[in-house]
């Protein structure tokens, strides 16, 4: 089903003009390919900004002769994460995980999510989304603080695209589930778990290795559309805490369409902050000795 208007699906970022933040994704005409008006669009900052204003008249297409087809999705050549796949003494996500973890433990997760580093900036950390397939569809390049583990967000956010870093013209971003490429070790009828962050999936990895970690990236990007090699599976989301109600919501649009999926609202009754995920959670309470 093809509807008139859509979210822009390339990586273009707007200023929103509720919290005005550069994190807005603008509406655009499917069959002109322009923007709709400034205002109307998604805020990215879900749980912060929350701005969505939807445009009018949306409607299915039911005549697509003259509909302009969307770009096929970029990928990465295979030799990029060899390339970014080295310099860990500055990467201060890795250093974070050295407090914590054996060296044993934290090589295998850098080899079973790929994990990268690049000099975007300095101490930054590349997180590569590799589909069942093998195809790299993207990196996001993050800078973690090296003593907290907490992501750098002053004065800005610190979040980028390699495609956007390394200056590829015309790269159409689709995103995939972090660390899917990894399904293929595991048997249909498996527990997948889904997390938010993908710092979260590669330290739960560690702590409860007997399932597979995935992290959707973005509250947004619990869909449809990058769950599909999960049927089959048990899929388990673990939303951040005051988040269950929205993904329990998709999780019973996506069990109707076939998917074995539950929704734990295992954060949601503990003394943690807003936002807080599993790995903050079990950092607080030192439930697991490592932390």
């Amino acid at each position: 089903m093809t509807y008139k208007y859509t979210l822009d699906k390339s990586s273009k970022k707007f200023q929103c003009p509720s919290c005005l933040k550069k994190s807005f994704v603008r509406y655009v005409d499917v069959e002109t390919l322009e923007y709709l008006e400034s205002t109307i669009g998604r805020c990215d900052r879900e749980s912060k900004c929350q701005y969505h204003k939807y445009p009018s008249g949306n409607k299915t297409i039911t005549n697509i002769n003259n509909l302009i087809l969307a770009s096929e999705a970029s990928s990465h050549p295979d030799k990029v994460i060899g390339c970014f796949g080295r310099n860990y003494t500055n990467n201060n996500f890795i250093k974070y995980l050295q407090q914590h973890f054996c060296n044993t433990d934290i090589k295998n997760v850098i080899r079973k999510y790929f994990i990268g580093t690049s000099s975007h900036w300095n101490g930054a950390t590349i997180f590569w989304q590799v589909d069942e397939q093998m195809n790299i569809c993207a990196g996001k390049v993050m800078l973690y603080d090296k003593n907290s583990g907490s992501r750098v967000k002053k004065p800005y956010p610190h979040i980028n695209w390699m495609h956007r870093v390394l200056q590829i013209d015309g790269f159409v971003l689709q995103q995939c589930l972090f660390g899917i490429h990894n399904l293929c070790d595991y048997d249909k009828g498996s527990t997948v778990c889904i997390v938010e962050s993908e710092k979260t999936a590669i330290i739960m990895s560690v702590l409860f290795p007997a399932y597979l970690w995935l992290a959707t990236g973005s509250k947004s990007n619990l869909k449809e559309e990058l769950l599909k090699p999960l049927k089959g599976y048990n899929i388990i989301v673990f939303p951040d805490k005051t988040e269950f109600i929205d993904w329990n919501t998709k999780v019973i649009q996506l069990k109707n369409k076939g998917f074995n999926i539950s929704c734990s609202d295992f954060l949601e009754d503990k003394s943690i902050e807003e936002g807080s995920d599993l790995v903050d959670m079990f950092q607080k309470i030192k439930f697991v000795s490592r932390f």
